[in-house]
């Protein structure tokens, strides 16, 4: 079966989707429906993984008290991340191990599957990668065998997220052989925690 063209409209869409996702950290104070949560879930669930080995399980966290709890405990050192308890839901991704030796970037692919399902849907998502695993353990019942991946924020964006600024594609692609990349001044100024500064002047 040869390469189909692709629907029309499915090109623009898909891409436009890609470069609207943005990282959200206030949400407003309305419930997310179960049916919606399910739906960036199986999002997640059709990444891909190596040797289609499914490393990845998700614990759904609703409860105010739980998000709080989360708040007050996986924050690294003296940090509390607030939006994991202002946010209506907050999923724990979590790996396998077992699974093999890329469970921790296959978990990441269906992360970024979940996000951009979740802006779709009219939602915004924030990946956490910073946090104490032990506390986030113990606060979700996350057996040792598992590996806590990340931590995603779900809700209805309070406010507008303007987009960050990104190296321009030329300073990012070599073609046959390897070339430096972008200038030291470039790149201090658009990437990094500089560059969110200037996005929120």
């Amino acid at each position: 079966m040869g390469i189909q063209d692709p629907k029309p409209g499915a090109r623009e869409a898909v891409l436009a989707n890609i470069r609207g996702r943005r990282s959200v950290r206030r949400y407003l104070p309305r419930e997310v429906p179960k049916e919606v949560i399910l739906e960036v879930l199986d999002a997640a669930r059709w990444a891909p993984s190596a040797v289609n080995r499914q490393p990845w399980r998700y614990v759904v966290v609703t409860r105010a008290e739980l998000r709080q709890e989360l708040c007050r405990r996986a924050g690294p050192g003296p940090l509390r991340w607030r939006h994991l308890a202002e946010a209506p839901v907050v999923i724990a991704v979590l790996a396998d191990p077992a699974a093999g030796r890329w469970h921790l970037i296959d978990c990441a692919f269906a992360g970024q599957n979940l996000m951009l399902a979740a802006h779709a849907l009219g939602l915004g998502s924030c990946w956490i990668g910073a946090f104490r695993e032990a506390a986030v353990r113990g606060t979700l019942g996350v057996p040792d065998r598992l590996k806590v991946a990340g931590l995603v924020t779900l809700g209805y964006p309070a406010e507008p997220s303007p987009a960050p600024p990104r190296l321009p594609l030329e300073d990012l692609v070599s073609w046959e052989r390897y070339r430096r990349g972008p200038r030291v001044a470039r790149r201090l100024t658009r990437t990094g925690i500089l560059s969110l500064a200037r996005r929120r002047r």
